[in-house]
């Protein structure tokens, strides 16, 4: 069976004897970039635990450098029926002290976390971490504070640029990172009433799975408030990049055509796997992961097949996959049995392309060791 290294070895070899070289490796960087990074963290979870928070994160917004220290706090509860002792608390960063309770938390009993940024870091935007560690989990429970550092004020159209009439935001689109099918992940941001009226925030056209609202829902002129959302993948499963969307509405209109979106990648949830299920699982093994099409006709299409196999000792499940443009299309199987193998074909219509091209596709899977993996195909078209 040839050997994933080698049949790259082999790719790369021949790009790099070809005068379309340089071009041709920008494309395939960028498309290999695009299949496997993953967006940063933004959201938070918290570990199922007796030990309950009222909130993980803290935004304190916009702030001035000249406003000095800034403090906040965090409300714990503990819910189970046994004392809780939160052995320690420890911060991301000098810049910031958090303070604690000590004594044990009784059941029923509620305790704060303190914590005080110096702001003494610039006029830089800041994203701080507490992990709380205590006898309630043997994760520990990680908690944020953030918000922008400004020299000097700014007015509110620089603060909050985009526009919903007098509805205010920083953005219009939210990355929420990579979550676990079958759970949630919430967070929030600040907003802003720009007008000279009252507004009340809602939304339409919501996508499945998502939960959005404003608070407080009805804003003053001039007040800010919070805008979270939530994307709970047990009201709708879904794989991979997902784009969630939702309209706002200000007092009952809409007052742009454009939604807000909010990004997740799901995948697998393997974070409870014993041992003997992921000894169990299935292993993926391909023969090939790119395939290379030289000199074709334009307005013809180009078809690959992609061998698959699974080596483990449970069923592969293939539950999604994405292609990285309109003109590619992707036909997998759902599901490959222990041992056996399958084919992956991507069809590829060049209709739309002239010169070097790479395209390709992501598959996300329900192997513990390769929840996603990719597959390329580059070539040359001529007229």
């Amino acid at each position: 069976m040839p050997q994933t290294g080698t049949t790259q070895f082999h790719l790369f070899s021949y790009l790099w004897h070809n005068f379309r070289i340089i071009k041709v490796m920008k494309k395939m960087v960028f498309f290999f970039a695009l299949c496997i990074c993953t967006a940063k963290m933004s959201a938070q979870e918290q570990p199922v635990s007796d030990l309950v928070f009222d909130k993980l994160v803290h935004d304190f917004g916009d702030i001035l450098l000249s406003d000095g220290k800034k403090s906040c706090t965090f409300t714990y509860t503990n819910k189970g029926t046994k004392p809780i002792v939160i052995q320690t608390v420890i911060a991301s960063c000098g810049c910031t002290e958090p303070k604690w309770d000590k004594a044990p938390i009784m059941p029923g009993k509620s305790g704060t976390i303190s914590v005080t940024y110096l702001n003494d870091q610039g006029p830089y935007p800041f994203d701080k971490t507490m992990a709380v560690y205590s006898t309630a989990t043997d994760r520990p429970i990680t908690l944020r504070i953030r918000g922008v550092v400004h020299e000097k004020a700014k007015s509110t159209s620089e603060l909050f640029p985009i526009a919903f009439g007098s509805f205010r935001l920083k953005n219009k689109q939210f990355q929420l990172g990579q979550m676990a099918q079958g759970e949630a992940k919430t967070d929030s941001v600040q907003i802003i009433n720009g007008g000279k009226s009252t507004i009340e925030v809602g939304f339409k056209e919501v996508s499945k799975g998502l939960i959005v609202r404003v608070h407080p829902q009805k804003l003053r002129p001039g007040e800010r408030g919070f805008l979270s959302y939530t994307v709970d993948t047990r009201l709708h499963s879904d794989w991979g990049t997902v784009k969630y969307s939702a309209l706002p509405l200000v007092n009952g209109k809409d007052e742009e055509s454009t939604p807000l979106e909010f990004i997740v990648d799901i995948r697998d949830n393997f974070k409870h796997y014993s041992r003997e299920q992921l000894a169990d699982a299935p292993i993926l093994l391909a023969e090939q992961t790119s395939s290379r099409a030289e000199n074709v006709k334009r307005g013809s299409k180009i078809e690959k097949s992609f061998s698959i196999s699974n080596k483990g000792k449970s069923p592969m499940i293939l539950h999604k996959a994405t292609p990285s443009n309109d003109y590619t299309l992707v036909t997998i199987p759902k599901e490959i049995a222990p041992g056996k193998s399958a084919t992956i074909t991507i069809t590829v219509d060049t209709q739309k392309l002239n010169g070097d091209f790479v395209t390709g596709a992501t598959i996300i899977t329900n192997v513990p060791s390769r929840p996603i993996f990719a597959l390329m195909i580059s070539g040359t078209i001529i007229p």
